[in-house]
């Protein structure tokens, strides 16, 4: 018996000892989901990593808050539950999923107090969202695909923050409620969104070669559409986001900070096993510093 109180210390003490030496990780779902969709991979970090911290975020109710509030408002509960986390004091590394990626990064620009150290983007809409289905919703959708930027749907869906139409690109920088002002493409810009972005220890992002949902799927990486053809996506290297480093991608690249790969999963199996292989060779090593 007392062998076993004696191991089981001797776990415990393992335990919190490998834990210190990880940062938590706070983990943000994607639109029309919760954070369940997220605990797959929780157990694949605790299980690679023993004893470390890990937040699998939700804001409000989940899946209605994640359609139905706006994405500003996503980024101030999101701030709020990590002031409220004493274990997150100290900073943490963050991975989205999704709209997720976009709540994260909104963290980032605007707040980052406690400190992100690492931040990791699945499949994001980085640059933009353009094309339904989106949510599967069909009056959602019509309204996102005709309307897009009514106040009405500004200050209703998430999703019409992020919303970009190759075909109104003065209308987007004009009246998105989010992106344009979160990726510093108007004449103005926030020189805090630059340095908090260029306080990252590494960005990682990602896309995938078969994603179904985010169009155009490029925007993981901060693609976007050359024109209203649809036809020609300028990588993020050729774009004036980098060029004129806006947010201080080009500072981060330069500095070996800034971090691509892509996936062949289907856009809602990033969670899950089907694109476990991607997590263990380009989420986890971020995870371990």
């Amino acid at each position: 018996m007392k062998s076993i109180i004696l191991l089981s210390i001797i776990c415990l003490f393992i335990n919190i000892a490998f834990g210190q030496q990880y940062r938590p990780v706070v983990l943000m779902h994607g639109v029309n989901s919760d954070a369940s969709s997220m605990d797959e991979v929780v157990t694949w970090i605790q299980n690679a990593l023993p004893g470390i911290y890990v937040v699998n975020m939700e804001i409000g109710d989940g899946k209605w808050d994640s359609i139905f509030k706006t994405m500003d408002e996503q980024v101030e509960i999101y701030s709020q539950n990590v002031l409220a986390d004493p274990k997150l004091a100290n900073g943490f590394n963050a991975i989205g999923f999704s709209q997720g990626t976009l709540v994260t990064r909104g963290y980032i620009e605007k707040f980052n107090n406690p400190p992100v150290h690492n931040f990791i983007s699945w499949a994001g809409p980085q640059n933009g969202q353009f094309g339904t289905p989106y949510l599967n919703i069909k009056w959602i959708d019509e309204l996102l695909d005709t309307t897009p930027y009514s106040e009405f749907v500004q200050k209703t869906f998430g999703v019409g923050g992020y919303w970009k139409s190759p075909y109104a690109m003065e209308q987007y920088l004009d009246d998105s409620a989010y992106l344009a002002d979160l990726n510093n493409e108007r004449t103005v810009k926030n020189q805090t969104y630059y340095n908090n972005i260029n306080s990252l220890n590494a960005m990682v992002l990602s896309y995938s070669l078969n994603d179904e949902v985010i169009v155009p799927k490029e925007s993981g990486i901060f693609g976007f559409y050359a024109d209203d053809t649809q036809k020609t996506i300028v990588p993020l290297q050729q774009s004036q986001q980098y060029i004129e480093d806006w947010i201080g991608l080009r500072s981060l690249d330069q500095s070996g900070r800034l971090h691509f790969y892509n996936t062949t999963c289907k856009h809602g199996e990033h969670p899950t096993s089907v694109c476990y292989q991607y997590f263990e060779s380009f989420t986890l090593p971020f995870l371990q510093n």
